[in-house]
């Protein structure tokens, strides 16, 4: 099959991680013998002067990962037209479509990845190469855009002609049936892929040394790491066997060091900084348990990468923690509940015995690594050729 991804954003070179995971969902397509290509458009307010003059003219080709991807800039000048951006956008893309099948053919399928803008422009396409296209949902937040009065009526208008709605959660899936409403349960649950460099690697035994909680992120406020500090405090300031180790970078970082003070455990609590891809799975597998309380999370690819190390997870009620936690992996806490966050941090490390690493791996392989991420697309792009 050729499939062609039309996503929503996607990393401005190789030393942008902002999506990477699209890089990483196209080369395991590739993998499995069928050929993809990506067409990216890089949308820029007109008012980002410093943006404006960075940004590149023409379309830009190359060739990531055995995919022939393309990459243009286009300045965005309405900023308070309804559905004026995504015209100029669906202009854009129209020019990248038309040049990729210029060079590689007609693809069988376009599959968007976020509905806006990707989605909406490619139900557009759709309707104007008559190519077949599917969806994949990974923003919470798309919800929120459906009470745009524009985007509200192109989006359901764009579901209903998806041949398929795929969502990175169960509890998203339900959640985007509802808000969409578009009269079956169009969306479903299909789980994100597992980072290659975590497909083949060993379990890692236990660490030696004192007990260790990890958190990997960029420290936004979305992720409650201010959350995690406070409950580490609570349960743990005077445990000198036990640790917290935070990894991510961003302009957040300093106040939490400083907060890790103000809480009395700044000599407990490891600040890593930004940790590089390369170095990623090495990070994870010097923790005894993973840590994340976010407020939102749609996949949460962190837990998952956690688990391919055969680490326990204490995770928050988000639709990401729902889908990934069960009784044979870790604990649940409720959304910014900072007293059950403790207690639930206390209770896996008394039982920390308890969980099987093997079994944890196991788990995350069987529902997302390779082999499945990819067989269940095939069926959702077999479908849309299908008709």
């Amino acid at each position: 099959m050729h499939i062609l991804f039309v996503p929503s954003w996607y990393p401005g070179d190789e030393t942008d991680f902002s999506g990477s995971f699209f890089i990483e969902q196209a080369a395991a397509i590739v993998q499995a013998g069928h050929q993809v290509g990506v067409v990216a458009v890089n949308g820029i307010p007109v008012y980002a002067r410093a943006e404006r003059r960075a940004r590149e003219h023409g379309i830009r080709h190359t060739v990531e990962s055995g995919i022939e991807t393309y990459r243009l800039d286009s300045v965005l000048p309405f900023p308070k037209v309804p559905g004026g951006n995504q015209r100029v956008m669906l202009s854009a893309w129209r020019t990248l479509l038309t040049r990729y099948i210029s060079e590689h053919g007609r693809p069988d399928v376009l599959h968007a990845h976020a509905m806006f803008p990707g989605g909406v422009i490619t139900h557009a396409l759709s309707d104007e190469f008559e190519i077949p296209f599917i969806v994949t949902e990974h923003r919470p937040s798309s919800m929120e855009r459906l009470a745009e009065r524009w985007n509200g009526v192109h989006g359901r208008r764009s579901a209903v002609a998806a041949s398929s709605l795929v969502a990175v959660a169960r509890g998203f899936a339900t959640e985007l049936n509802q808000a969409y409403g578009v009269g079956e349960e169009k969306w479903q649950y299909v789980p994100g892929l597992l980072s290659p460099q975590f497909q083949d690697i060993a379990t890692r035994p236990a660490p030696a040394g004192p007990f260790i909680f990890g958190h990997v992120s960029h420290l936004d406020p979305g992720k409650r790491v201010d959350l995690l500090i406070g409950a580490f405090a609570d349960k743990f300031a005077d445990s000198p066997d036990v640790r917290l180790r935070i990894a991510g970078g961003g302009v957040h970082k300093d106040e939490l060091v400083a907060l890790a003070a103000r809480y009395g455990v700044g000599d407990k609590v490891d600040f890593m900084g930004a940790v590089p891809r390369t170095r990623i799975v090495e990070e994870f597998s010097v923790s005894h348990v993973f840590v994340l309380p976010s407020a939102a999370e749609a996949f949460g690819t962190v837990l998952w990468e956690a688990m391919a190390c055969g680490l326990p997870l204490v995770a928050s009620k988000t639709w990401a923690g729902r889908n990934a936690v069960t009784a044979e992996n870790g604990l649940l806490a409720g959304i910014d509940n900072r007293a059950e966050l403790g207690e639930a941090m206390v209770k896996i490390k008394e039982n920390f015995e308890r969980y099987d690493p093997e079994a944890i791996r196991a788990i995350c392989l069987d529902h997302c690594g390779r082999e499945a991420f990819v067989s269940q697309y095939e069926v959702l792009y077999a479908k849309a050729i299908a008709g």
